[in-house]
């Protein structure tokens, strides 16, 4: 089961709805930022006012964000194969990750470079390109090596699309892997029912397996930067030191629900107990990340340090959620039900219209604080009605939607 994955009522686990749900706006947020954090000369819109408490919101939300959504496909992927067999898993999985992944990327996700390439033009004089021409250069541009940081880069192109491409990947390695053990490859024998392990054993299992993940996390960051972002023109984007957290997470969630794990961790402590491990966990991380930023040459077991933070708070942070909104909000009320069933669509739709309200809002004559308030409610309003009008009622008129939208980009902007 995938991110936007719509199951009958009677099967639905509303505590996961509603933890994605609550990510996804944290998502909006976290882009909604971007343009006054002074840390991303390469986002589409760069506001010359700054919010100082940027740096840290974004420092916090960065690290816990993906994996958490990629746990939560782990836990819920091997029922949705079982109930639907490996034909229909795999065609739910091309209609609602690839096709919306390339639908997307190549007549929605140009709008925002474009805006870019708009600003320039007008910063430094020259006349900028038309949609319908700087659509072909993005085309062109598929082929294209491109590797750099974020906070150094100019040029840099990166959507939300990414995540769609990666859980496809895995999606797909879950079923060849499901396909090759059904026949004989990989015999292996299926999980005795001894039990879920004690609340000791299962404290230990979660620690050696954040261990695990920040050292695999740090050895990745030895052959390239953890923060680099790798590029090919438009369609695959990925920040490679960053996958063995999410292919961790993602195989962690199976191998919970697998060995019916998950009761175990819902019943770990009490919420409050995982809020002040997290309180913890972001207060050592923001140290360590700030002492190693402010160093000139910060020693190899600080980088490690935060490294290994930067695990540990993703990990208090997950078990607090699934605490809390299994604790608090493992239910369906008409508000969650319409916030879940929009939420995936918010998630595809969200980047453009912020960006352009972003660019809008370059003229509002507010502090920078008003401006990502007004931003990031403006942007789910609007994500919200596209979907509740249009995505959610018929998908040909969504595709016929974007096509028009295409089409009055390159009259409007000749």
């Amino acid at each position: 089961m995938g991110l936007g994955d719509r199951s009958s009522p009677d099967i639905r686990l509303h505590y996961l709805d509603n933890i994605r749900s609550v990510i996804i706006v944290f998502v909006v947020l976290f882009h909604a930022i971007l343009p006054y954090s002074g840390s991303c000369p390469w986002w589409y819109v760069i506001d010359p006012q700054s919010i100082g408490w940027a740096i840290l919101f974004m420092l916090f939300l960065e690290p816990i964000l993906m994996p958490i959504l990629f746990f939560i496909s782990g836990l819920l992927i091997r029922p949705s194969y079982e109930r639907q067999g490996p034909a229909r898993f795999m065609g739910v999985k091309v209609r609602r990750l690839l096709v919306p992944f390339l639908l997307c990327t190549f007549l929605f996700s140009p709008i925002m470079p474009f805006v870019r390439h708009r600003l320039r033009s007008a910063d430094s004089g020259t006349d900028p390109q038309g949609f319908w021409a700087f659509w072909l250069e993005f085309l062109r541009s598929g082929s294209e090596l491109y590797a750099g940081l974020p906070y150094l880069s100019e040029d840099l192109v990166v959507n939300q699309y990414w995540f769609l491409m990666l859980l496809f990947v895995f999606c797909s390695g879950f079923l060849l892997y499901r396909q090759l053990r059904s026949e004989g490859a990989l015999e292996r024998p299926e999980p005795r029912g001894a039990g879920p392990p004690s609340l000791r054993m299962m404290l230990l299992l979660l620690l050696r397996f954040g261990l695990v993940i920040a050292l695999a996390y740090a050895l990745a960051c030895t052959l390239i930067d953890g923060n680099y972002w790798v590029t090919v023109g438009s369609l695959l984007q990925i920040q490679p030191a960053k996958v063995p957290i999410y292919l961790g997470f993602f195989l962690a969630g199976i191998h919970v629900e697998r060995q019916g794990w998950l009761p175990r961790l819902l019943d770990l402590g009490r919420p409050a107990l995982w809020l002040a491990a997290s309180a913890a966990m972001t207060v050592l991380y923001f140290v360590a990340v700030l002492t190693s930023i402010s160093a000139e040459d910060p020693s190899p077991s600080l980088v490690l340090a935060s490294r290994v933070l930067r695990i540990l708070l993703l990990l208090s942070v997950t078990l607090w959620s699934l605490t809390f909104f299994h604790h608090r909000l493992n239910r369906s009320t008409p508000l969650w039900r319409e916030i879940s069933a929009s939420s995936y669509d918010i998630y595809l739709i969200h980047m453009v219209p912020q960006v352009l309200l972003q660019w809008l809002a370059l003229s509002w004559p507010v502090p920078a604080s008003l401006k990502f308030a007004g931003v990031s409610a403006l942007t789910l309003l609007v994500s919200y009605l596209v979907s509740l009008f249009l995505v959610r009622r018929s998908t040909a008129g969504t595709v016929l939607g974007l096509a028009l939208l295409f089409i009055v980009m390159c009259f409007v902007f000749r």
